[in-house]
């Protein structure tokens, strides 16, 4: 039997004479482990490269087969500006070799980057190439879309030979013409229309009438007077609406509103509100109202989303040049619109993926209170000013971009200034959707543009 002493000295003398082979052979398995641990991190890396690529080249593909250019070169281009944008020097891995093949019904883009190994070197590998592809179908499917349009006082001035207000007329009805003509089933296609200034005119739809006088939905414009609606007596209520106080003035909410009603009180005679565009008679002590009640209120009413182009054209024709510019007003109307939810319910549901959501925000010149009366109410003691309204114009934007709904927007005449044109870049979906439109023609290009830009596409592969 042996002991336990001598069984721990042979164990101890084992290790001792194969301790050197053991060492022997660590020392070869190191160079092994550590080129399989760094090949790993080169491979994973190249992974990181894949990924990223085949994000930026899905990307550039859809805004290409979306371009309304049919021109090779123009693709090719638009394809290239897209991988610059989203897939830049500085990122893992560089782009070598881009391939287009762009047919009637797809277009096919390849792309593949280099990444420069750090451990595979050892191997004599410095490169890794990282092929990827993309294949979308061009397809025109379902769409519903709302013009959000500037019909303020500034639209009355003359661009060239014409006044702004008609400008934008010609340019909406040729996208609403475009549109009806690429999209062959009327039931594919619904198009809104929000005039905007001081306010937005919501018509008898507020009151829960259709414009003929036929029941439409429940009243969401409060009426506890009984005012009566009139699109020409201006001693009745003409359809424009105030809004809540922040944040409900940037929501997608229920009401209801109260009736916009230029510098009176919300009492059954409208009394004038004193300093509020008023003169006072020191002998009645009394204020007298200096402008009628739907003063700076579009004359156009919205229209909610239909199929119907006969009526979106007649609507057109009427846009009248009157009020200061709320873009932040006109956009949260947009968004009500192309939303499902009450007051206005033409809009398909935000889950349903068949139907593409898009609004198009325009105007000529920079958000600015009037000095007065706004769909704010009394500017007097409403503690917003400019920048404020460009802020909560931007809250609304990225309120609809969060649930998917595309923004393009609008820059129009030679007048805008720098930070308006920064303001609505900002607000688009992305900065290549937002459009200056410097004179009569190039507006003209951006509706039609933008008019076939909304085909729908899919990847198909």
């Amino acid at each position: 039997m042996i002991k336990p002493g001598a069984l721990i000295k042979r164990i101890l003398g084992y290790a001792r004479n194969t301790s050197g082979v053991i060492l022997v052979w660590f020392g070869f398995t190191i160079p092994i482990l550590v080129t399989a641990v760094g090949s790993s991190v080169d491979l994973a890396q190249a992974y990181l490269v894949r990924e990223r690529l085949s994000h930026a080249l899905d990307a550039a593909a859809l805004a290409a087969a979306a371009s309304a250019s049919e021109n090779t070169s123009d693709v090719e281009k638009r394809v290239q500006d897209f991988i610059d944008v989203n897939y830049p020097p500085d990122k893992i891995g560089y782009t070598v070799d881009i391939n287009i093949d762009n047919q009637a019904e797809t277009l096919y883009v390849s792309a593949t980057a280099r990444l420069n190994t750090t451990f595979m070197k050892v191997f004599g590998k410095d490169t890794i190439d990282v092929f990827v592809d993309t294949e979308v179908t061009k397809e025109v499917k379902a769409i519903e879309v709302v013009l959000v349009m500037d019909v303020t006082g500034s639209m009355g001035n003359y661009s060239g030979s014409k006044k702004r207000i008609d400008i934008l007329k010609d340019s909406a009805e040729l996208f609403i013409e475009t549109m009806f003509n690429r999209v062959k089933k009327e039931e594919l296609i619904k198009i809104g229309l929000v005039p905007y200034s001081s306010s937005v005119n919501v018509g008898r739809y507020g009151l829960g009438k259709n414009p003929s006088g036929t029941n439409y939905d429940t009243a969401f414009v409060s009426n506890p007077f009984n005012i009566a609606y009139s699109s020409t007596d201006t001693s009745k209520w003409r359809g424009c609406v105030v809004e809540k106080a922040y944040p409900k003035d940037v929501e997608d909410h229920e009401g209801p509103w109260d009736m916009y009603r230029y510098c009176r009180n919300n009492n059954a005679s409208g009394t004038p509100i004193p300093n509020c565009d008023t003169t006072y008679n020191s002998r009645t002590r009394t204020y007298t109202a200096n402008r009628h009640q739907n003063y700076l209120c579009p004359e156009t009413p919205v229209t909610p989303l239909t199929n119907n182009k006969t009526d979106l054209l007649a609507s057109i024709d009427t846009l009248k040049a009157e009020g200061n510019t709320y873009g932040n007003i006109g956009m949260v109307w947009g968004y009500r619109m192309i939303s499902p939810e009450f007051p206005f319910r033409e809009a398909e549901p935000w889950s349903n993926e068949d139907w593409k959501k898009a609004v198009i925000l325009m105007t000529d010149g920079v958000n600015q209170m009037h000095p007065y009366y706004s769909a704010h109410g009394p500017t007097s003691g409403s503690g917003i000013d400019n920048n404020e309204l460009d802020s909560r114009m931007l809250d609304v934007c990225e309120e609809m971009k969060e649930k998917g709904v595309l923004v393009y927007t609008i820059t129009f005449d030679k007048d805008v200034d720098r930070d308006t044109k920064k303001l609505y870049e900002d607000c688009a979906t992305q900065p290549s959707m937002w459009y200056d439109a410097p004179n009569s023609q190039r507006l003209l290009e951006v509706y039609l543009t933008i008019a076939k830009e909304l085909s729908n596409l899919h990847l198909s592969k």
